[in-house]
């Protein structure tokens, strides 16, 4: 069965093994009509450990790692992971966006149309990242790293408010002196301290800005959006659903291939079969050229 070939991708941050290095050139695959469909059922924001899932289905090699499992996928970066995210729609649907947004000024609500390219949302880092962030505060040298999609699962799965939960993900992402935290010795610092360390990760990060700023046409106020490239791959896809099925059905009635092997397939050869049963239908050259 032909495949579209796999896309070179290079990760922000990248995956540092035992012995730090850093593998950050990938190969991405496109997605199938099993992920598509997948995605489409996800609900409006899929989780952390569906995140790694669709990720190990469509990462080939990524440095000297031949295959991307679920594990290693979670691994990643939140950064790297939104990285590919941002890939995975480019190839779908193209690299321009548009994003309307409502005026929140009082008396105002028009609607206003944000035109966004995804590759300028995370452009590829020709340089590595470091491993981790290291910051001097009064208590000692603290480390800090990026959240992994493994933090987002532990946060998705803990109990209580969001304050709590927020000391757990930084005591998961920062040591102090080579000591590890629990979130009430992350509480524990001192406020200065605490915002030391943030400010050190908002300033180091590698991962894509999807804070985005626009006027409103009507009254110029500033409209603020934060994107999330993988809700916004759920709800583009869960729009195609239906199309999806057609194409199913009709792959399977003219082909008889199963339901199975059609979703096996990525968009663009679904379509390149369609396009040619059309022609075939209407009595068209089924290669240019061919009489």
């Amino acid at each position: 069965m032909l495949l579209d070939p796999p896309i070179p991708v290079l990760l922000p941050h990248g995956l540092f093994d035992e012995d730090g290095r850093c593998h950050r050139q990938g190969e991405l695959r496109a997605l199938t009509g099993r992920e598509e469909w997948s995605l489409a059922q996800a609900g409006e924001r899929p989780g952390p450990r569906a995140v790694s899932e669709l990720l190990a289905a469509c990462l080939g090699r990524l440095g000297d790692y031949p295959r991307v499992d679920a594990s290693l996928a979670a691994c990643l970066t939140r950064g790297d992971r939104h990285h590919l995210a941002l890939h995975l729609r480019a190839r779908l649907y193209g690299d321009r966006l548009t994003l309307v947004a409502r005026c929140p000024a009082p008396g105002c609500e028009a609607v206003a149309d944000v035109d966004v390219r995804l590759s300028a949302l995370s452009p590829e880092r020709p340089l590595d990242a470091p491993e981790v962030l290291t910051v001097a505060l009064p208590e000692g040298t603290a480390e800090v790293r990026e959240p992994t999609g493994e933090d987002d699962a532990v946060l998705a799965d803990a109990q209580g408010s969001r304050a709590e939960r927020a000391a757990l993900l930084w005591s998961r992402l920062v040591v102090v002196d080579g000591r590890a935290l629990t979130p009430s010795s992350w509480l524990g610092l001192p406020a200065r301290s605490r915002h030391a360390v943030a400010l050190a990760l908002a300033d180091g990060t590698s991962a894509p800005d999807l804070g985005l700023l626009a006027r409103c046409p009507k009254c110029s106020a500033w409209l603020e959006l934060e994107l999330d490239p993988f809700a916004l791959l759920t709800r583009e896809l869960r729009g195609g659903a239906a199309r999806l099925e057609t194409e199913v059905h009709v792959l399977a009635f003219h082909y008889h291939w199963s339901e199975a092997d059609i979703l096996a397939l990525p968009r663009a050869r679904r379509w390149r079969y369609l396009e040619l049963l059309r022609n075939e239908l209407e009595g068209r050259p089924l290669v240019d050229g061919w009489s």
